[in-house]
């Protein structure tokens, strides 16, 4: 190797990768941390450019803390100026400049996220071998997903969970499917609209059909195909014992060989439990002191009003052309108000399907599955299993508590006069319920053994160690240590309870909150566990998520909005 003079290079800079711009282009280098050593690359200089220098090198050394390195080592690679990164010493201490990968499985094990946090000065970016070497030792070895992982790196999208593995969902073996002869999935404009306006005046849940015509039949049947995990674990696919069976109830005959059914009266064909019915239809003009309450084991259709302090039910479906008010609305099927209801605290709507309506007013709602309002949800309780979705002109909610099973989506929530706002998002609103009454009850069963204890230890403490004194006393005594006994093992289980069904506080793959316009101070959106409390300026244009850990908050653009997904 040859020594190259070192008087010019007492005269180079002291600091830094040196990298300005002449004539023939300076030359430069960098040193950076990796893999538990330091590297240095050194580029060539143009032709009128100045070279690296030693004294370059070690000052960027010292001020970043590497070991002492050979002169000759760091002259050799200098003089090379090739480019090309090269070990110069081990560095144990450059681990405080990397980058740190986390991983983290969903419960079902078919997806991975990882959160790369940003490399410090003077330690090289991750790289794509760095990332899925973590998933290796994480056992994630299948469905990774190099591209998604080098557009982490290449965007700079450090600090924040990247979906970066997904495995295979399995498909569930059909012995046949059914195809239906009428709109199974009718009232559910949603499915074709994404979230156009549902025109309420429009929607109708009652498809008449006339004796003798064909309701439905059987098509071909669909094979398995196990699916699987990132960690690349077999998801048995369900294999079906029997055929897919076409059923018909009341009002409908079957063909000889069952794969076809048709009616046998005339009504409102739809399924119900599985199996096809056509069901009468009761029509009114109003629920009132004219007709008494309604119970009906069908579809009701009430033209106009439903008088306060009237019930309707119905296994089939309930529509109501105009308003509702102290009323009681039940339902097997959906809820159609072409208005709206305002039930003054009174009103209550309670269905296994779809709410449809304009507006709900000091109500409470329980629906099985979506929530469609068109313009506001105000001082009510409502809980949905599955989407809520506001997509009307207003689309505001105010004063309200509501558990969501799946997404909300609106353009307001809350107000600067109003009252708070409170919105669960994700979890089934069943969970959230039992999760609450079990911390209620765990808080009254500790409220109570610490009153008895407060209690009982004066009264212990008057009969000493001995225990003798006033038979009343003693009796008192014995009778709180009864208490305690009973209410601990209360407040044991209790505690139990809590952690199991906190383990069930799983917020719903994909499950978003969407205020287009803004949020008040007051809203509190939780995520399981999770919360977010809107500050007192409030925010604007704002999509929610919680694709990990924490909860993720981005702006809502209107040319490119998320996706909420129904089921077909």
């Amino acid at each position: 190797m040859v020594r190259r003079d070192l008087t010019p290079r007492r005269n180079s800079l002291i600091m830094g990768s040196v990298a300005r711009k002449s004539e023939g282009g300076d030359g430069h280098f960098d040193l950076q941390y990796k893999a538990g050593w330091a590297w240095l690359t050194v580029h060539r200089p143009g032709e009128h450019g100045r070279p690296v220098y030693y004294e370059d090198v070690r000052n960027r050394m010292k001020l970043l803390g590497v070991p002492n390195v050979s002169f000759d080592t760091v002259s050799e690679i200098i003089d090379e100026a090739s480019g090309v990164p090269q070990p110069i010493v081990k560095w144990p201490d450059g681990e405080r400049l990397a980058s740190r990968i986390s991983v983290q499985v969903s419960d079902d094990g078919i997806r991975a996220w990882a959160l790369v946090t940003h490399p410090k000065k003077g330690a090289a970016p991750p790289s794509v071998e760095d990332v899925t070497g973590e998933l290796t030792r994480q056992g994630i070895t299948y469905g990774i997903e190099e591209q998604a992982i080098k557009r982490l790196l290449r965007d700079g999208r450090f600090d924040q969970w990247v979906e970066v593995a997904c495995g295979l969902e399995p498909v569930h073996a059909r012995s046949a499917e059914i195809t239906y002869h009428f709109n199974p999935t009718r009232g559910k404009p949603y499915l074709e609209l994404e979230f156009g306006r549902i025109d309420l005046k429009e929607l109708n849940f009652i498809e008449n059909k006339e004796a003798g015509d064909l309701l439905a039949e059987l098509v071909e049947a669909v094979e398995p195909k196990d699916g699987r995990t990132v960690r690349n674990a077999v998801v048995p696919a369900r294999t079906e014992t029997q055929s897919v069976e076409l059923r018909g109830g009341a009002n409908t005959e079957s063909n000889a060989d069952g794969t076809a059914v048709y009616a046998t009266a005339a009504g409102n064909v739809r399924l119900r439990d599985g199996a096809v019915v056509v069901e009468p239809v009761v029509t009114v003009d109003n629920v009132s002191y004219e007709t008494g309450h309604i119970r009906h084991d069908g579809s009701v259709v009430v033209e106009n009003h439903v008088a306060d302090g009237f019930i309707v039910e119905a296994t089939g479906d309930i529509q109501v052309g105009k308003g509702v008010g102290k009323a009681t609305l039940k339902a097997g099927g959906n809820v159609l108000l072409k208005t709206g209801i305002n039930g003054n605290g009174a009103g209550w709507i309670e269905c296994d399907g779809n709410v449809f309506t304009r507006y709900v007013e000091s109500s409470s709602v329980q629906c099985g599955g979506h929530l469609f309002v068109q313009e506001a949800i105000m001082h009510s309780r409502v809980a949905a299993w599955r989407h809520c979705v506001l997509n009307g002109r207003r689309s505001e909610i105010i004063a309200s508590n509501m558990i969501v099973g799946g997404s909300l989506w609106c353009k307001q929530i809350g107000s600067v006069a109003e009252g708070s706002v409170y919105i669960s998002i994700g979890i089934p609103p069943n969970v959230l319920s039992e999760f609450r009454a079990t911390k209620s009850k765990l808080e009254d069963a500790q409220n109570r053994l610490e009153q008895v204890q407060q209690q009982l230890r004066p009264l212990e403490n008057r009969l000493g160690e001995g225990g003798s004194g006033p038979s009343k006393l003693i009796q008192a005594r014995d009778q709180l240590r009864n208490s305690a006994a009973e209410l601990m093992p209360q407040v044991s289980q209790f505690r139990h309870d809590m952690n199991e069904i906190r383990k069930r506080l799983t917020t719903m793959p994909g499950s978003m909150l969407v205020a287009e316009n803004s949020m008040y101070r007051g809203v509190v959106v939780a995520f399981g566990t999770k919360e977010y409390r809107v500050s007192e300026n409030g925010v604007s244009g704002t999509v929610l998520r919680r694709p990990g850990i924490d909860i993720k908050e981005e702006g809502f653009n209107p040319a490119d909005p998320p996706e909420i997904r129904f089921e077909t």
